[in-house]
């Protein structure tokens, strides 16, 4: 079935039409997760077992929630895999009692994935000017698409530079590399997310 027909079925409440979407687009909230969970939660989580926690709530959620014309189903379930990530997060590293040094720990890596939250329109901001053709909301689905279509290194260091806050020789430091070579790859990412967003049109 194709995914529009998936989609207005998911719109219609039919649970099994969502689970089916959900396997279409298991490779694209996979690179997501992978994009905004952070190195800690990913050491002590899979992002398989994310991403199952995200399809179960996505399944029980799907009747109770309002769909009027604005409803989109990929920025909906976006949405859920970030709550799903701040969930996590607070599940693994907030449940015991902790210090006031490991309060401050949890609460930078809060504040990281809300940051990633905001990622692509970060990237959006620093790319882009107003006069641009596109939408901005058309910028956000091409942002979106090629963040998830960089190599697994490529958003790492998008990542750690524009979420994590990292300077280009601390991101070297990271990965063994050297100032140089991350800035070359920040760079030629860059230039890759903008060519995502230019407008084919004439």
């Amino acid at each position: 079935m194709e995914p529009s027909e998936l989609i207005e079925r998911i719109r219609n409440d039919d649970v099994e039409a969502l689970a089916s979407y959900l396997e279409l687009q298991k490779n694209r909230l996979t690179g997501l997760l992978r994009m905004i969970a952070g190195q800690h939660l990913q050491q002590v989580m899979e992002l398989d077992d994310l991403l199952q926690d995200i399809s179960t709530s996505a399944i029980t959620a799907l009747p109770k929630i309002s769909k009027d014309a604005s409803f989109d189903v990929d920025s909906w379930l976006e949405q859920l895999a970030r709550r799903r990530v701040v969930d996590a997060h607070r599940r693994h590293f907030g449940a015991q009692k902790r210090s006031a040094a490991k309060q401050r720990n949890f609460s930078q890596m809060e504040a990281s994935t809300n940051a990633a939250a905001n990622l692509e329109q970060l990237l959006i901001a620093s790319m882009t000017s107003p006069s641009m053709a596109v939408s901005r909301d058309m910028r956000l689905a091409k942002v979106q698409k090629a963040l998830v279509e960089l190599s697994a290194e490529q958003q790492q260091v998008i990542r750690l530079r524009y979420v994590e806050n990292l300077t280009t020789r601390e991101i070297a430091s990271q990965l063994s590399k050297t100032d140089v070579a991350i800035r070359v790859m920040l760079s030629r990412t860059i230039k890759q997310l903008e060519a995502a967003l230019k407008d084919p049109s004439p």
